[in-house]
C-alpha cells in the first residue's frame, strides 16, 4: 500500500535568502552622472541531481553553480559525493567557523526503511542543507567547500578537526562569564530543548511501537476471521466473516504504514533537531573558549608590562634582557589584540546566526507537525474507507438472517419466531 505523500520542506523552492549571500547588489556612480553597472550579488546553487542509496555508502550526484571569484568555474554539472565525505565537511566547516552555527548534518536513514520515501526524504533534507549552508556568507566562502566541490578525487580536509571533550565543557562554560545575555540565554535554551526533544523522540518511538503491535494484533484477528468464515455453514455470515477479515487485513497495513510515518514525521525530527540543539549549545559553549584564551592574553600582558616596570627599577639592566622583555610585551599586545578582535566578529555573528536559527527551527517546527498531521488525516480516511466498503456486507448478513424462519411448514417472522421458541423453554 502506497505512503500518502505530502511536499516536504524541500520540495518547493527555498526562500531567495538560501540561495545567496546576505550581501546586496551595489553600485557606485560616476561624476557625470551615468550609473555604473550593478554588482551581481554572490551566489553558490548547489542542488542534489540524484541519489543512490543502493551502495555501501550512499551517493549524492549534485549540480553547482556559481560566482564566487575563488572558484574555478561557474558551473560543475556533475559533482559525485558520499555521505562520509559530507560527514568530513560537515566537521570541518563546524572547527573551522565558530562564528557560524552550521546546521546539524541530517541522518543518512530514516524511520521509512529502505522504500522510495525514505530515499526521499533523504534526499529532501540533505538539499535544504545545502541550501543554508551554501547561502551563509560565511560558509560560502570556506576553502573546505571550496576543495568539497572541485576536488576529482575523494575529499580529504587539509586540516582535522578535535573533538571536544566533556573536560573542555567543564573547563570553559563553568568558569568564564558571559557577560552577552542573549547568548547565554540562547546556550540555557539550546542545553534545556536537547534534552526535551530526546524525550519527545523516544516517546514517539515507544508509540510507534505499540501502534505495530496493535497493527500485528489486527492482522491476527483478519486471519483468524477469514478461518472462521471457511467453515461456517451459512453462506451470508460465511461471507461476511471473509470480508471483515480481509478488511482487518488491510486495517492492519495501514496501520503499520502509520506508525512508520509517525516515527519519520515526529520521531526522527526531534531527534534531528536534539542534535540541532547540541549544536548550538557547542558552538556557543566554543565562543567560551575564544573568551577564556583572550583573558588569558590579557593577564599575559599585563605580566608582561609589570615586568618591565620592574627592570625599570632595577639598578642593573642588561640590554639583551630589555630587549627580550619588550618583544615579548610587543608580541602580547599583537595577540591580545587579535584575539580581542576575534572575540567581537564572532560575538556580533553569533548574534545574527542565532535569529537565523529560531528562523528556521520555527519553520521546520511548523513544516513538520504540519506534515504530521496532514499524514494522520489520510491514515484515518483511508481506515474509515475500508469499514465504509465493509458495511453493505455486514447489513446483508442482516437482512437475510431476519427475513422469513421456518418451523415445520410455517413461515415465521422474528417476532413470531421469538414466541414460539419461548414455548419450548
Amino acid at each position: 500500500m502506497a505512503i500518502p505523500q505530502e511536499p516536504l520542506n524541500g520540495d518547493v523552492e527555498e526562500n531567495p535568502r538560501q540561495f545567496s549571500s546576505s550581501r546586496t547588489p551595489r553600485g557606485k556612480g560616476h561624476k557625470n552622472g551615468a550609473a555604473s553597472p550593478i554588482q551581481l550579488e554572490e551566489y553558490l546553487r548547489i542542488f542534489i541531481q540524484a541519489f543512490d542509496k543502493n551502495r555501501r555508502d550512499p551517493v549524492f550526484k549534485l549540480k553547482i553553480s556559481t560566482n564566487l571569484p575563488n572558484y574555478r568555474r561557474n558551473t560543475y554539472p556533475l559533482v559525485e559525493r558520499t555521505y562520509v565525505e559530507f560527514e568530513r565537511l560537515y566537521e570541518s566547516l563546524n572547527y573551522n567557523n565558530p562564528e557560524c552555527i552550521v546546521p546539524a548534518l541530517p541522518f543518512a536513514t530514516t524511520s521509512f526503511q529502505a522504500t522510495e520515501e525514505d530515499e526521499r526524504r533523504i534526499k529532501n533534507s540533505m538539499q535544504i542543507w545545502m541550501n543554508r549552508i551554501s547561502s551563509n556568507p560565511f560558509l560560502q566562502h570556506d576553502e573546505e567547500l571550496k576543495s568539497f566541490i572541485e576536488t576529482d578525487f575523494a575529499f580529504i580536509p587539509a586540516t582535522k578537526p578535535r573533538k571536544r571533550t566533556s573536560s573542555f565543557r567543564m573547563k570553559f562554560s563553568g568558569t568564564v562569564r558571559d557577560d552577552d545575555e542573549q547568548l547565554a540565554d540562547a546556550r540555557a535554551i539550546a542545553n534545556t530543548l536537547e534534552a526535551h526533544l530526546l524525550e519527545n523522540a523516544r516517546t514517539v518511538q515507544k508509540l510507534a511501537k505499540v501502534r505495530k503491535g496493535v497493527a500485528i494484533c489486527t492482522a491476527d484477528l483478519g486471519a483468524k476471521s477469514i478461518g472462521m468464515g471457511t467453515v461456517e455453514k451459512h453462506p451470508p455470515l460465511s461471507s461476511g466473516l471473509r470480508k471483515l477479515g480481509k478488511t482487518l487485513q488491510m486495517i492492519s497495513e495501514l496501520q503499520q504504514l502509520q506508525a512508520m510515518s509517525e516515527a519519520a514525521a515526529l520521531g526522527d525530527f526531534f531527534n534531528y533537531y536534539a542534535v540541532n540543539a547540541h549544536v548550538v549549545r557547542e558552538t556557543l559553549t566554543n565562543r567560551l573558549r575564544i573568551i577564556s584564551e583572550f583573558e588569558a592574553a590579557v593577564k599575559a600582558t599585563v605580566s608582561k608590562r609589570r615586568y618591565i616596570e620592574r627592570l625599570k627599577s632595577s639598578t642593573s639592566i642588561k640590554s639583551e634582557r630589555v630587549d627580550e622583555a619588550v618583544e615579548d610585551l610587543e608580541y602580547a599586545q599583537n595577540y591580545e589584540a587579535n584575539l580581542g578582535a576575534r572575540v567581537n566578529h564572532v560575538t556580533k555573528n553569533l548574534h545574527n546566526e542565532i535569529d537565523i536559527y529560531e528562523e528556521n527551527r520555527t519553520q521546520d517546527f511548523m513544516s513538520a507537525f504540519k506534515e504530521y498531521v496532514k499524514k494522520q488525516i489520510v491514515f484515518e480516511k483511508q481506515q474509515l474507507k475500508e469499514w465504509e466498503n465493509l458495511r453493505p456486507d455486514i447489513k446483508a448478513i442482516t437482512k437475510r438472517n431476519m427475513h422469513v424462519h421456518i418451523i415445520g411448514d410455517e413461515e415465521l417472522d422474528p417476532r413470531a419466531m421469538a414466541e414460539r421458541l419461548s414455548t419450548y423453554m
